[in-house]
């Protein structure tokens, strides 16, 4: 069908309750490493949990390769890049330090692809 996209998920879970009457395993999504293909093409593996309304964000440590090859590998909280990470262009530019809500914010250093670097505060991804 003209215009139809696919995502998908794949869980591997890494926490698992027993309910004692019948041994089964209760799965829960908390502290679980999940695999998710976007529909873009980008890739994210890593932790993961489940919200309250029953979607999966990003949360804890991963790795985000987007489609056009630019990689992030750092903490993630409520599906944005916040903590420390790394994250590196195709074109070998990098930035390594703090992130807020999906923008360098705080203590980094941001090395340019012919190894000319800054290094010190960020401010919503300003210098």
């Amino acid at each position: 069908m003209p215009g139809l996209r696919f995502a998908f998920v794949y869980l591997f879970l890494t926490s698992e309750k027993k309910d004692k009457k019948n041994e089964k395993p209760e799965v829960s999504l908390d502290n679980s490493t999940c695999v998710y293909i976007f529909p873009n093409g980008d890739r994210y593996e890593g932790e993961c949990t489940q919200t309250d309304l029953g979607s999966i964000e990003r949360s804890g440590q991963g790795t985000h390769i987007s489609s056009s090859g630019i990689i992030y590998q750092g903490s993630w909280k409520n599906d944005c890049m916040n903590g420390k990470g790394k994250l590196t262009h195709p074109s070998n530019a990098s930035y390594e330090g703090e992130f807020v809500n999906n923008q360098f914010h705080g203590f980094g250093k941001y090395t340019w692809s012919n190894g000319s670097y800054y290094e010190g505060n960020f401010v919503e991804n300003m210098l």
